[in-house]
């Protein structure tokens, strides 16, 4: 996974990067608090994440790693699958509960 930095997020204003002749879309988002859960498939195995923007090819999710800090990376679509927050081996803290659980 290629785990962006601050100052790469901010020279990116959050979006992928684009390869040079690539046409670049912009990413959708959901609101802060309600996004996504999913489950991210790579070479080193599973991770469980929330979905902070996309696009038509890629992901860009975001995690808390072992050392408590808060990370994010754009992953191949493909890569991705949305799983319900249950599921998830994280919960983030700042959720809007009412719309994981709209009937509780």
């Amino acid at each position: 996974m290629d785990v962006a930095t601050a100052s790469s997020y901010a020279r990116n204003r959050g979006e992928p990067r684009t390869p040079a002749g690539a046409r670049h879309t912009r990413a959708a988002r959901e609101p802060y608090c309600r996004e996504p859960y999913v489950r991210v498939q790579s070479d080193s195995g599973t991770l469980d994440a929330k979905a902070i923007s996309w696009d038509q090819t890629s992901v860009q999710v975001k995690w808390i790693d072992a050392q408590g800090s808060s990370r994010t990376a754009w992953v191949p679509a493909g890569k991705v699958r949305r799983i319900h927050r249950d599921e998830s081996s994280w919960r983030d803290p700042y959720d809007d509960y009412a719309f994981y659980y709209p009937d509780r």
